[in-house]
C-alpha cells in the first residue's frame, strides 16, 4: 500500500482526535523515517489519541522522567561498556542523528539505568541495550524513548506470562524442521546449537542481529497489528526461507556469523512472507495459536 509522508502527518497532526485505527491500518505497511516517532508513541500508548489531553500528558511524563533515578552504583560500569560497545558497532547507521558519540551514549544509559531502578533488577538483562537502540534511533526526546521503550519490554513481559520462552523457542524449532526440512538437517549436519541463535532472535526481536533501518520497519508492523509481537516467530521463519539458499553453502562457523549478523534484507517482502507463512501454519493446524 502506497502512504505517503503527508497521508501520515495528517492523521498525526489531526486536529482533535487522532484516528488510532487509521493509523495501524497505514502503519503496518511502514512508517516514513520523519513520521515513525510520532507515530510509534500513538501505536505504543504513549501519546493518548485525545489532542486536547497532548501537552499535559507530555509534561506529566517529562516531569515523571525527570524524577527517576539514572544512577546505579553498583551497575554503572556495566551498562557504560555495553553501550559504548553498541553505539560503537552501529556508528555509521547513527551518523544521520543530530546527536552523536557520547550524547548517544548518555541517552542510551540514562534510559536503560532509568529502567532496571524502576523494575528494580540487580543485573543488566542482555536484551535492554539493544532494544533501546531502535528507540534512541527513532524518538527525539529522551523521556519518550523512556516510556516507548518501557511500554514494548511490558508487552514482551504479557506475551511470556502466556508463551514462556522455552514454549515460544519449541514452537519455532518444530516448525522449522516441518517447513524447511533441508535446512534443518544441514544445519543438524554442521551441528548448529538451535538455542544458541534462536534465543536471542526471540530475546531481542532481532534488534542485535538486523540493521538498524530493518528493525524499524519490522517495529512498524508489530506495534500496528492486532498480534503485535507474537507475529515474531513467522518473521523468523520468513527470514531462514530469504536465506536458506546461502546458509546451505555455509558451514558451521559461517553459518553462526550470518545468524547472529544479518544482511539488510527487504522487510516489505520478509513480512508479507511471514503473514502466508503463519496462514499457512493455521490451515495445517501446526501448532497450538492460543
Amino acid at each position: 500500500m502506497a502512504t505517503t509522508e503527508d497521508d501520515f502527518q495528517d492523521i498525526l497532526n489531526a486536529e482533535s482526535f487522532v484516528d488510532i485505527d487509521k493509523l495501524r491500518s497505514v502503519a503496518r505497511h511502514g512508517i516514513p523515517e520523519e513520521a515513525r516517532g510520532k507515530a510509534w508513541k500513538y501505536l505504543l500508548g504513549v501519546e493518548t489519541p485525545d489532542k486536547s489531553h497532548e501537552i499535559s500528558t507530555q509534561m506529566q511524563q517529562y516531569r515523571e522522567y525527570l524524577q527517576y533515578d539514572k544512577e546505579n552504583t553498583h551497575m554503572a560500569k556495566r551498562v557504560r561498556g555495553e553501550t559504548s560497545r553498541y553505539c560503537f558497532r552501529r556508528r555509521k547507521e547513527f551518523e544521520k542523528l543530530e546527536f552523536k558519540g557520547k550524547d548517544l551514549e548518555s541517552r542510551m544509559e540514562n534510559v536503560v539505568t532509568a529502567y532496571m531502578n524502576r523494575h528494580r533488577l540487580n543485573q543488566l538483562p542482555e536484551m535492554l541495550v539493544p532494544m533501546c537502540g531502535p528507540f534512541v534511533y527513532t524518538v527525539a526526546i529522551e523521556s519518550e524513548v523512556y516510556f516507548c521503550f518501557e511500554k514494548l519490554l511490558s508487552q514482551l513481559d504479557d506475551l511470556l506470562a502466556t508463551h514462556d520462552l522455552n514454549q515460544r523457542l519449541a514452537n519455532f524449532l518444530m516448525l522449522f524442521r516441518v517447513l524447511m526440512p533441508d535446512l534443518y538437517n544441514h544445519f543438524e549436519e554442521e551441528e548448529i546449537n538451535f538455542r544458541e541463535w534462536a534465543t536471542s532472535w526471540f530475546q531481542h526481536l532481532l534488534s542485535r542481529e538486523l540493521p538498524l533501518e530493518c528493525i524499524v520497519r519490522l517495529w512498524d508492523t508489530y506495534f500496528a497489528i492486532p498480534e503485535g509481537v507474537s507475529m515474531h516467530v513467522y518473521v523468523c521463519l520468513a527470514i531462514l526461507f530469504h536465506v536458506k539458499d546461502n546458509l546451505e553453502e555455509l558451514e558451521q562457523s559461517e553459518i553462526h556469523s550470518l545468524l547472529l549478523r544479518l544482511p539488510a534484507l527487504d522487510m516489505d517482502m520478509i513480512i508479507s512472507n511471514a503473514f502466508r507463512i503463519k496462514d499457512e501454519v493455521i490451515q495445517q493446524s501446526l501448532i497450538e495459536l492460543n
